[in-house]
This record gives C-alpha cells, structure tokens and sequence, in this order.
C-alpha cells in the first residue's frame, strides 16, 4: 500500500501466508491458489483456492475449498502494522475470514459429495469477489457489503446453476479487536436454471501458419516416442475451465462470464459444429439493498460464426452521470478459429484481442456484433503446444484476461487480453539457440497481453 499520494511509492509491505492457520488439514504446507482481489468501502477483499501439498486435506481429500478474506482497508490505508511493538496482534488491523471448504453445497460437501461420496469434489472453488472500479461504486447498505460470484459445475457435466455471495456489516472491521465483528455475516443466493454452460478443459482451434518451434519439436526435447517425432502439428489454444476468472461490481449489477461450448447450426449444412464460445450473466444488487435477494437482469451467449472465443472478462461504464445510468459495458476475449469445416474468414484467425459491447438488459451483443481491437499475426508456437507429444497435454494460454471502468478517463473500459503480436519468423531465421526471430520472441513462446481502451 502507498503510504502517500504517490502511487510509485514509498509502500507498507503486507504478505499473506496459506499456513495461518495450524488446524487447517494440510498445514503447514499449504498452497494459496489463483488469488483475486476487490475492495469495498470498509474492506480489501481476497480470496484464494487451497490445496494441501503433501499432505491430505479437508475429508482426506485434495482440495480445502475457496478461502475469504475481509482486511480492514482503513488498517491498509494508514500502513498499520499486523503487530504491536509489544509483539502481539494489532487491535486496530482486523479481518474477517470465511473457510468456505466447511460450508455445503447443493451437490454434497467438501468432505463428501453426494455422488461417489468422495472428498474434494463438491466444494467451493472460484468463488471470485466483484471488484468495483471506484467508490461511486461501493454497496453500503447492510453496513458495508462486498460480492462475489461462483460457478457449480462440479462433475464436468455442464450445469445451469452459478452462485452469488454476500459480506454484509464489514463496517465492523473498523472496530478495536474487531469487537463487534459478530455483526459481519457471510451469506449467499443460489441462481438455479440459468443458462447451461458446458466445456472445462475444451481446446480450441487457430489459424493455421507458420510454427518454427513446432518444426523443431524434437530437437528441443518436447516430444515422446519411438523415436520422437522431429515436428510436431500445430496445436490447440486454451479457453479455460468452467469457472468464472473476473467479477465486476458497476451500476448496481454485478458482471461475470465463463467459457462454454456452443452449438453453431447454419441452413447450408445439417451438422452441427462445435465452437468454444461465452456465457454470461448480470446479476442486479438494488433489490438485495432493499429487500435482501438478487436479481438476474440479464444473461446471454457470445460465439462468432465458425470461431472460437477464450477467457472472457466484463467491465460496466460508470455513475450515471457518465453513462446515463443505462449500465453500458463490454466483454473483452481472446479470439481465435480456423474457419470451421469451410474454412471461413480466410482460414480463421490467429489468436486475437476483440471485444463486443452490451447493457445490464440487452441479452446479448449489441448489433450482435464483435470487435477486433489487436488481429492476431501468427498461431500461438510455445512450449506448451507440444511439451509430451504425442501424449496430450493441456497447453498454457497467457492464462487471463481483464476489464475494468476507469474513472475520469472520458468514459472509457480498460482491458488486457491474450494475442500473437508478431509473424513468426522461419527457416535459418528460426534456431533454439537464437530462437527470438528479430526480439519479437523467445525460442519457447511468443504470446503477448494486449491492453485496449473503448467507450462501452
């Protein structure tokens, strides 16, 4: 935290340990995994999925479920220290914790679900706080509330259910030994016949070109065989799992999307082709201020005509004196394909930064359309495309995207997504030893993050 009005610094420095905690099944050797951040007016909110390393955790399982985490965000501010110089806990730097590894879900517990009565299958995992783009922003009712949001799928069948969670009274972190954090609660609304969203794990397809890493498979030692093969095909791009990975909080909604697989049907053929595309959802908060239950305002699907979409991230424009009050906002992706069975586009697209632009009740797209802020120039070429063929392996995407409103900024949503900036270099261009093709590369991977601006 900057401890002036410089955000370069100087900074009070907070670290986060998974082993605070010497009950927990695991410790202390425990991961804190895939951490998300989000503030609200009282609180800095973290959440993070634990894994025990070496040892079983919750029921023997592999798995503890979503831990959050509510710090007093005045404490943060001021640069407290956690302890006195006394040694013991500062009275006036509070948190709040939720292990949601011991709450129940619908489909069993963490313990053990209802199924195969297995541990580390039925927990809450991803539960992703929604993080607001200012203070104009915030929900105070209920003494200061904070959201977050969660997918269910989980047997990786598909599943028309997603999550919405609450903090309520986190006003009461500002109390001295959090005296009163008795009035904190944690509590949560089930959304059941959603729209169905399928896919973890779903690979999607790119534009076919040139991979001179590809080319060099065996000679770098990133395939198996006998003997192994010296080239290895061009591979797939990663769209992610079934799980939300961003959570937005604007004009009074809350904004979130995963990926799934969508049926694509045209009158020229009778089959049906199978593309990786998006579902989303936006869940109004004005009626849980009011009358304590949430709202589905809207939800919808995004796939373009023969092509894939990966990791998709939402952002809702501002007050309403900087959008009319109409919930405007984006949802930002990676974009790749090959076309489909046509080979449509010109044989598709290499992995692309594109975005499309929606309200908090137009289920859908505006105009249907979607935008391509950075065309991709090349298939994405790393490491992790051919690292064990032909054995298959999931390859790494850049991982993730996000979104966010910026205030002050004319209106504008800011976002970073995954692409392939630069045409791969071939031939003698191309060697491990000098594998950086001009510096628009390394020889094990070539991706980039492009970060884009637009008025929703």
């Amino acid at each position: 935290m900057s401890t002036g009005s410089s955000p370069y610094g100087p900074y009070a420095v907070y670290f986060l340990s998974a082993d605070y905690n010497p009950s927990e099944p695991g410790y202390p050797y425990l991961l804190n995994d895939f951490a998300k951040i989000a503030t609200t007016r009282d609180a800095f909110l973290v959440f993070y999925d634990e894994f025990p390393l070496d040892t079983t955790g919750l029921g023997g399982g592999f798995f503890n479920g979503a831990q959050e985490l509510a710090f007093n965000k005045n404490a943060l501010e001021k640069g407290l220290s956690v302890f006195g110089r006394d040694g013991k806990p500062n009275p006036n730097f509070t948190v709040a914790i939720e292990n949601m590894g011991l709450l129940p879900t619908p489909d069993g517990t963490c313990f053990s679900d209802d199924q195969f009565h297995s541990p580390g299958i039925t927990c809450w995992f991803s539960v992703i706080p929604a993080h607001p783009a200012d203070s104009s922003q915030f929900d105070n009712t209920h003494g200061g509330s904070g959201f977050m949001l969660n997918t269910l799928d989980y047997y990786g069948h598909g599943d028309t259910r997603i999550a919405v969670f609450d903090w309520t009274g986190l006003k009461n972190l500002n109390s001295p030994n959090c005296s009163t954090c008795s009035g904190i609660q944690f509590g949560g609304t089930l959304f059941a016949g959603v729209n169905f969203y399928y896919g973890e794990g779903f690979l999607a397809a790119q534009k076919k070109g040139p991979i001179p890493l590809g080319n060099e498979c065996g000679a770098a030692g990133l395939s198996v065989g006998s003997p192994p093969p010296a080239k290895c095909p061009e591979g797939l791009i990663a769209t992610n799992g079934d799980n939300f990975t961003q959570a937005s909080q604007g004009n009074h909604h809350l904004w979130g999307a995963v990926g799934t697989e969508i049926g694509q049907t045209y009158a020229s053929s009778s089959s049906t082709e199978v593309h990786q595309g998006v579902a989303y959802w936006v869940i109004g908060t004005s009626t849980f201020d009011s009358s304590d239950y949430f709202t589905l305002s809207s939800q919808g699907y995004v796939s373009p005509r023969h092509e894939e979409l990966e990791f998709p991230a939402m952002a809702s424009g501002g007050t309403s004196s900087e959008d009319g009050g109409n919930g405007k906002a984006i949802i930002s992706f990676s974009l790749s394909g090959n076309g489909g069975p046509t080979g449509a586009d010109n044989g598709g697209f290499y992995p692309s930064s594109a975005y499309g632009r929606l309200t908090a009740s137009s289920n859908g797209l505006l105009g249907s359309v979607i935008n391509i802020a950075d065309l991709g120039r090349s298939p994405q070429d790393g490491f992790t495309e051919y690292d064990g063929y032909p054995v298959s392996l999931r390859p790494r995407w850049g991982d993730y995207g996000g979104a966010i409103f910026m205030p002050w900024s004319g209106g504008k949503v800011f976002f970073a997504s995954e692409y392939i900036q630069y045409q791969n270099c071939t031939g003698a261009a191309f060697s491990l030893a000098n594998g950086t093709c001009g510096g628009t590369r390394n020889g094990f991977s070539n991706w980039g993050t492009s970060v884009n601006s637009v008025v929703p």
